[in-house]
């Protein structure tokens, strides 16, 4: 019988967190199986995972209610069937725990990981739709075994106290890369993730396009009008590099080539004032500074270790920023991103001990 069930609506190859975990598991000898999403109908195929094959696409707001209940339709499906196989289901995110919660029935143990907290990140505008989910969400979090935040500070957005809960850092498995104080600054700057809106990646293109002496690199899929704009930009002008979906390791390695790490949270998304990204840990582990955005969690840490430089929203900003940096304020950041890189590098197997004891006694 397997110890964990994973359940989460990715495709899985890209998302930093669950490979995080994947790792951890195989590290220490838990038997686990992962449940996925191949909304693209990929035909992807990895070792122990399991995929979903419905036909979805992202970022569509209330279009994508349907999507989700054919979802959550087979993952209870799933679920029931297979019941006998697992003990314990760790849900990621609202799109996946209904279901999870259901099994509590047959004697299943739930884990509530919250990656992002769903009400805030997919706002339908309907509000007898957000409100529902928003209850739901909240029940979730009161029903379940035990809840995962990335951040404490994550409480005082969903507004409510789980019964149970650690924290555990959206620390990804990059390994520490050895630090080059005369490495030469080539004004390159990369972005690789959700191709959302509220990411500032507009903004990014339009300044990128304005300063022919900056290279940009950018990788990742979702909002289908974004993307279009981004590989526009990227035919029109030469110093603009969009490389598409990527897997992990490819991400790590565009992100390794790069002088900056852009990472912009426009606040008008809640879900970005108390996110705590991979992005942060990223930046630290490849010791690269960091772009990221005043009065949000993430903007915050930064300050407070030096790690890179916090902005307000918009092209103005940005446009400012770039045409002030120089090879001294890059060798000044990375020398303060160099010790907390050593430090970080053992913090996730550290928190991972707390989730490891939780598991021993819900599988009990």
């Amino acid at each position: 019988m397997t110890d964990i069930l994973m359940l989460r609506s990715q495709n899985i190859v890209s998302d930093s967190r669950v490979l995080r975990y994947e790792n951890w598991f195989q590290k220490h000898d838990i038997s686990y199986r992962i449940v996925g999403w191949d909304r693209e109908q990929s035909g992807i195929e990895r070792e122990n995972t399991i995929y979903c094959r419905i036909k979805a696409g992202f970022q569509q707001k209330s279009k994508a209610i349907i999507g989700r209940i054919k979802w959550n339709a087979w993952l209870m499906k799933y679920l029931y069937g297979y019941r006998k196989s697992y003990r314990i289901i760790h849900a990621c995110d609202f799109d996946t725990v209904l279901p999870a919660l259901v099994m509590q029935l047959f004697g299943k143990k739930v884990i509530f990981d919250i990656f992002d907290w769903f009400s805030d990140e997919t706002r339908t505008g309907k509000w007898f739709i957000d409100k529902t989910i928003n209850f739901l969400e909240r029940l979730a979090v009161q029903k379940a075994d035990l809840v995962i935040l990335c951040e404490a500070g994550r409480l005082k957005q969903i507004q409510c106290i789980p019964n149970e809960y650690i924290v555990i850092p959206n620390i990804p498995s990059v390994p520490t890369v050895e630090f080059v104080s005369d490495r030469t600054f080539n004004k390159t700057i990369g972005y690789v993730g959700g191709i959302v809106a509220d990411r500032g990646l507009e903004e990014l293109v339009h300044v990128i396009a304005e300063l022919p002496d900056w290279t940009l690199h950018i990788a990742g899929f979702g909002n289908e009008r974004l993307v279009k704009e981004i590989e526009e930009y990227s035919r029109k002008y030469e110093n603009i590099h969009y490389y598409g979906k990527v897997p992990y390791d490819e991400a790590i390695k565009i992100m390794r080539s790069v002088d900056l790490i852009y990472a912009m949270y426009y606040k008008n998304n809640r879900n970005h004032v108390f996110a705590a990204p991979n992005k942060f840990y990223e930046a630290i582990f490849l010791q690269k500074p960091i772009i990221t955005t005043e009065g949000t969690l993430v903007g915050d840490k930064v300050r407070g270790v030096n790690s890179g430089y916090v902005i307000d929203e918009g092209e103005e900003n940005l446009k400012k920023l770039l045409s002030l940096i120089t090879t001294d304020d890059i060798k000044h950041v990375k020398l303060a991103i160099r010790n907390l890189a050593k430090i970080n590098s053992t913090l996730f197997d550290s928190v991972m001990q707390r989730y490891l004891a939780h598991i021993s006694v819900l599988s009990n």
